[in-house]
């Protein structure tokens, strides 16, 4: 099979003829991507989400290294009964469940006060320079539009 030719799409060979995603199927067709991933605010956001995402994985996964670490080294600290038949290795599973929880909530807050904003800012930047494009090339006179060439 012949890649196709650059700039054009490839169809898919395992969708058929009427599954077949096209280009004016695509919610803008016209976006400068490229010029979107330069654009300061999807750079602000990128960056954003970085400073967040970034620190919680590398906490969580410590949390959780600290844990199996602790399972293997100290058998007898993870042992210790803290009530009838509830040990600290127990207590400390169960706040595996409480830490997803707590960071999930956490980012969905950040998410819609912080990341979504700037992701709106994005899209109505890259969409406004996709309109503005188009509308450079006509002219209003008197109330009427008229194409230039």
């Amino acid at each position: 099979m012949n890649p196709a030719p650059a700039g054009t799409y490839a169809p898919n060979p395992f969708l058929r003829e009427e599954d077949e995603v096209r280009e004016t199927d695509r919610p803008h067709p016209a976006v400068n991507w490229e010029r979107v991933e330069r654009s300061p605010e999807f750079q602000e956001l990128v960056t954003r989400k970085r400073r967040f995402v970034i620190p919680a994985t590398i906490f969580f996964l410590a949390y959780y290294m600290g844990f199996i670490l602790l399972t293997g080294y100290a058998p007898d600290f993870m042992s210790e009964r803290v009530y009838e038949g509830l040990t600290v290795g127990y207590c400390l599973a169960l706040t595996q469940f409480l830490m997803v929880f707590v960071l999930g909530i956490w980012y969905l807050r950040k998410s819609s006060r912080d990341f979504d904003p700037l992701a709106e800012r994005v899209v109505d930047s890259a969409t406004a320079t996709t309109h503005d494009r188009e509308a450079r090339f006509t002219r209003e006179h008197a109330g009427a539009t008229e194409a230039t060439r």
